[in-house]
């Protein structure tokens, strides 16, 4: 039996990892995820958020073996058919994929994803992918840069090939599995929901996470429920994930937490306009951020990197770094609700084209988040939704059921939150009160 190690942490306690775990946790572009903020320029307002996506990253994959650890061992007959090496396998894989889904992200995460190159200039496995899925004609994400990673950590001899395959197959459907996973049935489609779905380890770690770190309560939900409550049911097409009936009030306090914490946090008014400058000072050419060398480039890079090139921004006093560094936020103009006939939109249309005309230097930044995919759950853009069942028992008999049909709440949540906060820079306050005050005589 190989040595363990215990990371210990704020919201799990205690995280366990082995030998071969440590191997990738210790190695440096895994360590690198110590140096990029888990939620960007939020720690700006919040400045406890300052956690980062290495943390988060442990917490996902010891979440998620927990789900699946418990998923075995309390539904054992539905794993009868499977032997043991091949259950350790899975949970192996589960583990890796929760450890290594964030992999790809780059200083300050999704601020910096507008700046990666074209997919092409990344060395992707193409053989990994199924027939005609291969990525191309369109620029790269942190999606693929985590592949790109992983497939490069075999070269770095912390990862075998059919390791990394089967890691990256879980975290992508256009991946196909190695014969040995393949030969494993449903696990896939139980580990891939479990990493990412409806009930998946990423939100779950990070709504606990985040509402921890950034000082509020809205992203608390009860977790130890929730786990309790999932379970496999037979779906049309074999074993999937589900959730017994008993789970439907604890699902229904994550997609609350997760609507909360997207409003009261992640779509702050303040950190928009934050970005924005960041995205100004790289594209005027005050700082340098280029991924031109593929992961070689985005493996050295950290929040650091960017924060110093600003620090010596300031000191030039170019405009940009200095709005960062001396953290002057712009002036909201106006938030409104997009997507709606609401009297704002029609007095953004006046107040922005108003603001234009005297010589403000305006911008909007746009937020949208929808919080649900489920099936039944309302309109989902022309999309059939996922699907997602759950048990419960008549008379000692199992009925299976779309969840939505034992939750009202559930059949609503698919309305997007569409937000748009439009703003002018400090020194322009004075002259867009003028301006509002025009409009309002």
């Amino acid at each position: 039996m190989s040595a363990t190690y215990e990371i210990r942490d704020p919201i799990h306690k205690t995280i366990i990892i082995d030998e071969p775990e440590r191997l990738v946790v210790d190695h440096p572009w895994i360590q690198r995820l110590r140096h990029i903020k888990q939620l960007g320029l939020v720690s700006l307002v919040y400045p406890g958020a300052v956690h980062d996506r290495f943390q988060h990253s442990l917490g996902v994959m010891h979440l998620g073996a927990s789900m699946f650890e418990g998923l075995v061992h309390g539904q054992k007959k539905s794993f009868s058919d499977f032997d043991a090496a091949d259950l350790e396998y899975a949970r192996r894989l589960m583990r890796f994929a929760g450890l290594l889904h964030d992999c790809g992200h780059a200083p300050f995460s999704h601020t910096s994803e507008a700046w990666l190159p074209a997919v092409e200039a990344i060395a992707l496995p193409h053989a990994w992918y199924h027939p005609k899925l291969q990525p191309k004609d369109r620029q790269a994400t942190h999606e693929d840069m985590t592949i790109a990673v992983i497939a490069a950590l075999v070269d770095e001899q912390v990862l075998s090939a059919e390791q990394a395959q089967d890691i990256a197959a879980v975290l992508n459907s256009a991946i196909a599995p190695s014969k040995r996973l393949q030969n494993l049935g449903p696990l896939l489609g139980i580990m891939r929901a479990l990493i990412s779905g409806e009930i998946d380890a990423d939100r779950c770690d990070y709504l606990l996470r985040d509402s921890h770190y950034t000082g509020v309560s809205y992203g608390v939900y009860d977790l130890s429920r929730l786990l309790a409550c999932l379970c496999l049911v037979d779906g049309p097409d074999g074993l999937e994930l589900g959730l017994d009936v008993h789970g439907v009030h604890p699902l229904e306090s994550v997609l609350l937490a997760r609507y909360h914490m997207f409003l009261q946090v992640y779509f702050h008014k303040t950190p928009p306009a934050f970005e924005y400058y960041l995205e100004r000072a790289i594209a005027e050419g005050e700082i340098e951020l280029s991924f031109a060398g593929g992961i070689q480039d985005l493996v050295t890079m950290r929040d650091d990197t960017v924060y110093s090139q600003l620090i010596d921004g300031w000191r030039k006093k170019l405009p940009w770094c200095t709005r960062i560094i001396t953290r002057e936020p712009a002036k909201l103009v106006l938030r409104e609700r997009m997507g709606a006939q609401h009297k704002e939109n029609e007095l953004a249309d006046d107040l922005l084209a108003g603001l234009r005309e005297a010589g403000c230097h305006v911008f909007t930044r746009r937020s949208k988040q929808v919080f649900s995919k489920l099936a039944g759950a309302g309109p989902i853009d022309g999309h059939k939704g996922a699907r997602l069942l759950c048990e419960r028992r008549v008379l000692g008999f199992p009925v299976v059921e779309p969840i939505t049909e034992h939750s009202e709440l559930l059949t609503r949540f698919n309305a997007p939150i569409d937000i748009q906060h439009s703003y002018v820079l400090r020194d322009d306050e004075a002259q867009a009160q003028l301006v509002m005050k025009r409009l309002l005589s």
